[in-house]
Order: C-alpha cells, then structure tokens, then sequence
C-alpha cells in the first residue's frame, strides 16, 4: 500500500532527525563571535555538544550551503570578478587561526573586483524580512553577528576589506556592500575572546528564560543537563594554552588525561560571583 503523502513528510523528518551533525568544534570560531554570550564562546572553544536542530532548520542551513555555491558562480560567470573559493595551496577553504587553532575563521573566500583590491567574501542567505532590514540599514546595524564576523576575519587575515553579498531565499534578490576594517571593533572582539580563553566567561542571564537562551545551540549543556563527554577540555581546571593545547591548573602541568578530580565546567550565571 502506497503512503500517505503526510507519511512522506514523517519519514523525511524523521530522516533528518537520525542525522547528527557529528562532533561540536572545539574551537572559538569567526562565525561565533558576534554571540552576545561569552559562555557560548566557552562552550565552543571546549568541544561541548550542540543541541540537536529540528528538521526544518537543518533544511535550512542545507539550503544555505547551496545557494553560497550558486554566488560564486554568479559572481564569477556573471559579474566576471575573480574569486578564490578554496585556498590554492592546501585545496580547502582559506582559514585563519590564532592561539594554535583556538582561536579559527574560515572564509567563503578571497574576492577581487575591478579596483583591484583583494577582499574577504562572505555570503549569506536570508529570508525577505531580515534581506530587507539589510538592505535598508547596512550589515553592521542589521546583522551585528555578522558584522562580528567579517571584523573578526579581517583582522585574523590581514585582509582589511570585504565583500558582503546576501542572496533574499523568497526571490532571488541580490544585494551586497563593501565592508571596511575597524580597528576598534577587532579590539573589542578580541577583549571578549581573551575573557574566554582567560576563564572569565559568564553566562548571558541568571536563568534559561532568557530569550537569547531559548534559540541558542549550546542551551542543552548550559541549562538542561545535556551529556557531556568527559575529556580535560570540559574540566574546570583547565585552560587553553596560547601555543596550542590545554594546561591543568589544578595539576600545575600540561592538561595530558582524565583524573580523579575532574569537575565539569560550567561558566557562572550573570551577575553571580
């Protein structure tokens, strides 16, 4: 007997919901830093789990991947500038670390239109409301963590202008802005990261009502418990080392294994000493 077509739409869900999007990074990324939350950085940086998104939004960031390669194409058979996608020496995407990999950023890549200048190239997907808001007020008001982003990879790459190209998912609209470097705003991108790294991150809220807690990928392990493997990078003795690595200050030694002292970590809620 043949399925419904709501049974069809089940097993795709369900699909997706088998699929896991494997081991969470362990490392603060460019992408991730325009987070209002320090203790998401610190989630990150030590490998803890994300939390599972459903099936839609796992569509959605599909769709996004797609459509990325869809702008360089159009951006290089119909704008004719040249782009470089992946890194020409490795073959992988062009990326930037600091603290020995701590600290990463990966780019969509190295643009150059007809000034001659080289640029960072971000590309980005939106739905009508949020390309519309980009359009009228400019990346660094509309889309602050993606503002973060581009600040972040220039001032990793040395690369201090960037082409910012968002494509609206509803029609097909283009719309794109040259990025400036700002000195200020790296500062205080790396004053935040520092904190991290320092072990001085704090959680955005005292609890998970927060509104900026509810849609947050590291909600399970910050608020609800979620099963963190035990490794040294998730002890809260230990601290990134800036030449790679983690050190145990617990120990007083390089971070090498599991002991009996183990602690989980866990950033302290705003506003708690």
């Amino acid at each position: 007997m043949s399925l419904k077509a709501t049974e069809v739409v089940i097993k795709i869900d369900d699909g997706y919901d088998r699929q896991t999007d494997g081991k969470a990074r362990e490392y603060i990324g460019a992408s991730g830093v325009g987070h209002p939350c320090d203790a998401y950085q610190a989630y990150s940086l030590r490998g803890f789990p994300n939390t599972e998104p459903d099936a839609r939004l796992k569509r959605i960031f599909r769709l996004g991947h797609i459509l990325e390669d869809e702008v360089v194409k159009d951006l290089k058979e119909k704008a004719d500038v040249r782009v470089w996608e992946v890194d020409g020496l490795t073959g992988r995407q062009h990326t930037y670390e600091e603290w020995e990999g701590h600290v990463v950023c990966h780019m969509d890549g190295h643009i150059e239109l007809d000034d001659g200048i080289l640029r960072v190239l971000e590309i980005k997907s939106m739905n009508d409301a949020s390309f519309k808001k980009f359009k009228k007020d400019g990346v660094k008001y509309s889309h602050p963590r993606y503002f973060a982003q581009l600040m972040m990879m220039m001032g990793m790459s040395k690369i201090h202008s960037s082409f910012f190209i968002a494509v609206c998912k509803n029609n097909s609209e283009y719309h794109a802005e040259i990025v400036d470097y700002d000195e200020f705003e790296f500062s205080h991108l790396k004053e935040r990261v520092q904190r991290v790294l320092d072990g001085d991150a704090r959680k955005i809220s005292v609890d998970s009502s927060d509104w900026r807690c509810r849609g947050c990928f590291k909600a399970g392990a910050c608020w609800e418990g979620a099963e963190v493997g035990k490794r040294c990078q998730t002890c809260q003795f230990v601290r990134p080392k800036p030449d790679g690595g983690w050190f145990c200050n617990h120990h007083d030694r390089e971070a090498s294994g599991l002991c009996s002292d183990y602690t989980l970590y866990e950033p302290l809620p705003k506003g708690v000493m």
